[in-house]
């Protein structure tokens, strides 16, 4: 049993320590100037990639570190504790692809059709704050005291997305409807899932032994860390787009992305734990310094096994990380001036929400400036700037981040990431 406890505090060490680390919808939300309102178009081609990582307690300095494998010093960890006020939310989102747009010859300008591919990486972390203290101070501290883990969890899947689909437009270039919808073959790389719940840890203040109430349950993947390439699953999705637009009025539109699931198969693993025992306290020289208690096998196969005595390897399906997205905004002095907000809501995450507020200027239909500021579920306000190139109304250049006034500050809570997107018309 003490051996399980020391291997269970190291797994759940290494899933913290992952933590460390969209413009993939048909309209440009910071100033959605219809690129498609002509009619005399024959293709496009967009090619998109984003990131953005966060956390309510975690430092950059601390996830920099940790990234890197270099050694944690005493203050550092001292004032990641400091930090915290409650349980630690940390996550990222990645999105990487492109899609072509093709006008229809029948009808230029009110029907297209589209194809595209687009990579996607969910990773999000709910760990109470207990549990993160055991994790870098070791239970000797806390000698005579119950550390109780109520609520932690940890999610990460990354999959590939082939889809194709339809788009219509009603109206006229003075004001239109676009409704958009796209089915989606989804191939799973990498699926993981565990939770702690209603557990506990009482060291004796002489340290004569532990009491342990463990509750915890996971499924995952194929226990071989999966790459881009793999398959370990398979699903369909569907995407639905619709917006407004009125010239040198008003824009609004609505995004449901990742409606769908994936059917996990192949060496996937289930397995629950719920159980209470006493034994002799550890602390962290348990961890690096008596292999006896440590398994041969390091691997993160070995861990899970050695946690979850009787796993299951049946298949399991889950959905996607379903996404909406909200946009709305009001065109200034013509098209000059674009105020608006952005609302992205992701359900079946604990950072289910970021709210954005953003201006752009106009600059004779070249050049876009958008000053962004962004809050969400990490409780953090950043800052950031957007630029927008218009090229001989050919090439399309966004680049940006709302998280310029965070990334390059150490102390700051976690906040990265950044989006490029590129689109040519013809």
């Amino acid at each position: 049993m003490k051996k399980q406890i020391n291997i269970f505090i190291v797994l759940i060490f290494c899933l913290a320590s992952v933590t460390l680390f969209g413009q993939s919808n048909y309209t440009y939300q910071y100033f959605p100037d219809d690129l498609i309102k002509r009619s005399d178009w024959k293709f496009r081609i967009t090619a998109f990639g984003s990131q953005e990582a966060g956390s309510n307690a975690f430092t950059n300095e601390f996830f920099s570190v940790i990234n890197k494998s270099e050694f944690i010093d005493k203050d550092l960890i001292n004032s990641q504790i400091d930090n915290m006020s409650g349980s630690v939310l940390s996550g990222q989102i990645t999105s990487i692809g492109f899609n072509a747009m093709i006008n229809s010859k029948n009808k230029p300008g009110e029907k297209f059709f589209h194809i595209g591919y687009e990579y996607q990486n969910y990773l999000d972390t709910y760990l109470d704050q207990d549990l993160v203290k055991l994790i870098m101070l070791g239970n000797k501290p806390f000698a005579g005291q119950t550390l109780n883990f109520s609520d932690s969890k940890y999610y990460n899947i990354y999959f590939n997305q082939i889809k194709g689909g339809m788009g219509h437009i009603i109206g006229s270039a003075d004001a239109n409807h676009r409704f958009t919808w796209s089915l989606g073959f989804n191939a799973g790389q990498n699926y993981d899932y565990i939770e702690v719940q209603n557990s506990s840890l009482y060291t004796h203040s002489e340290g004569d032994y532990l009491d342990i109430t463990a509750l915890a349950e996971t499924k995952l993947s194929d226990t071989v860390w999966a790459e881009v390439y793999q398959i370990n699953g398979m699903g369909v999705s569907a995407d639905l787009e619709y917006s407004y637009t009125k010239t040198e009025n008003f824009h609004f539109d609505f995004m449901l992305k990742n409606l769908g699931v994936i059917f996990w198969n192949g060496n996937t693993f289930t397995g629950n734990v719920d159980t209470s025992f006493v034994f002799e306290g550890i602390s962290n020289d348990t961890i690096t310094g008596q292999n006896d208690e440590l398994p041969d096998d390091y691997s993160y196969n070995g861990l899970r096994r050695l946690i979850f005595d009787s796993p299951e390897s049946s298949s399991f399906s889950d959905m996607l990380p379903l996404s909406l997205r909200l946009s709305a905004g009001k065109y200034l002095s013509g098209e000059k001036f674009y105020l608006g907000l952005n609302a992205m809501f992701y359900p079946t995450l604990k950072a289910n929400y970021n709210l954005e507020f953003f201006g752009t200027w106009n600059y004779k239909s070249v050049l876009y400036v958008t000053p962004i500021v962004r809050y969400g579920s990490y409780n953090n306000v950043n800052a950031g700037l957007s630029l927008g190139f218009n090229i001989a109304d050919k090439f399309y250049i966004h680049a940006g981040s709302a998280y310029l006034s965070s990334m390059f500050n150490k102390n700051s809570n976690l906040g990265s990431g950044g989006f490029i997107r590129l689109t040519f018309v013809n």
